[in-house]
C-alpha cells in the first residue's frame, strides 16, 4: 500500500468499530485502542470508520451506496477495508429457544451474503476505490453459547437445536469466513487474514471478550499488528 497520506474507509460491524465488552459492568463501549484506529495511526493513513454495531452485509451495502453517491468526498477514498460476516451468520437465538424443532435461518443466508459482498466490491471499483477484505476473527463457541443463553429459562432448547454440539457455532461461523475467501477469489480481491493470526495462537480465546465474539485489548493489538504488517506489503 502506498502510504503517502492515503484515505481509507472502513465498512463493517462492531468488531471493526472497535467495540469492547467491559467485563465488570457487562456493557459495550468503543475501545480507545481499537485495531482500526491504531493501525491507521501506525500506517499514517486517514481513516474514516463507517462500521456499525450489528451491521450485516445488507446494511453495509446501504452505507457503501450512500457514501459512494455523495458528491463531496474530501479527501477522496483510496482504499475500502471490508469486514462482514459475524452478524450475517448469526441466528435469532430467542426464537430458537422457543421452537428448536423449527427451521431457523441466519440473518443473511450464505448465497445472499456472497452475492451482496461481490456487489459491494464491484461498486467500489467502479469509483476507482481499491477494496481490501478482512477475514473474520474466530469465535469462542463455548463463551458465546453462555452469552446467548444467559438468563434464558429455555436455554436447553438452544443446545437441543445444536444437537448437543456447541462447537457447531464455530463451524457455522467458519462457513462464513470461507465465504469471504470465496468472494475474494472470485473478485481477485486482496485479503488481510486476521483469522490466521488468531488461530496460530494456542490460547486465542484469551484474546476475545467473555461474550465469545468481540476482541479484547490484546485481541485488538494482534489485529492491529496483522493489518500493519500486511498493509506494508500491498
Amino acid at each position: 500500500m502506498d502510504l503517502n497520506l492515503k484515505s481509507v474507509c472502513l465498512f463493517g460491524d462492531s468488531i471493526a468499530k472497535g467495540i469492547i465488552l467491559d467485563e465488570d459492568s457487562g456493557r459495550y463501549s468503543i475501545g480507545k485502542a481499537s485495531f482500526a484506529t491504531t493501525a491507521a495511526q501506525a500506517l499514517g493513513v486517514i481513516l474514516d470508520n463507517k462500521a456499525r454495531f450489528g451491521c450485516t452485509i445488507k446494511k453495509g451495502q446501504e452505507i457503501v451506496t450512500r457514501i459512494l453517491s455523495s458528491e463531496a468526498k474530501n479527501p477522496p477514498i483510496d482504499y475500502a477495508l471490508l469486514e462482514f460476516g459475524g452478524n450475517d451468520c448469526d441466528f435469532d437465538w430467542q426464537e430458537i429457544s422457543k421452537s428448536p424443532e423449527e427451521i431457523h435461518l441466519p440473518k443473511t443466508p450464505i448465497d445472499e451474503f456472497i452475492k451482496i459482498y461481490k456487489q459491494i466490491i464491484e461498486a467500489l471499483r467502479s469509483k476507482q476505490i481499491r477494496p481490501v477484505i478482512l477475514t473474520l476473527p474466530p469465535i469462542a463457541a463455548d463463551s458465546y453459547y453462555k452469552w446467548i443463553s444467559k438468563g434464558n429459562p429455555d436455554k436447553d432448547n438452544i443446545m437441543k437445536w445444536l444437537c448437543g454440539n456447541v462447537e457447531y457455532i464455530y463451524q457455522w461461523h467458519e462457513r462464513y469466513n470461507s465465504a469471504v475467501w470465496e468472494v475474494a477469489s472470485a473478485t481477485s480481491c486482496t485479503v488481510i487474514d486476521i483469522r490466521k493470526a488468531f488461530l496460530e495462537d494456542k490460547n486465542y480465546k484469551q484474546l476475545i471478550c467473555s461474550d465469545g465474539i468481540h476482541l479484547n485489548l490484546a485481541g485488538h493489538m494482534l489485529a492491529r499488528q496483522t493489518i500493519v504488517d500486511s498493509a506494508r506489503k500491498l
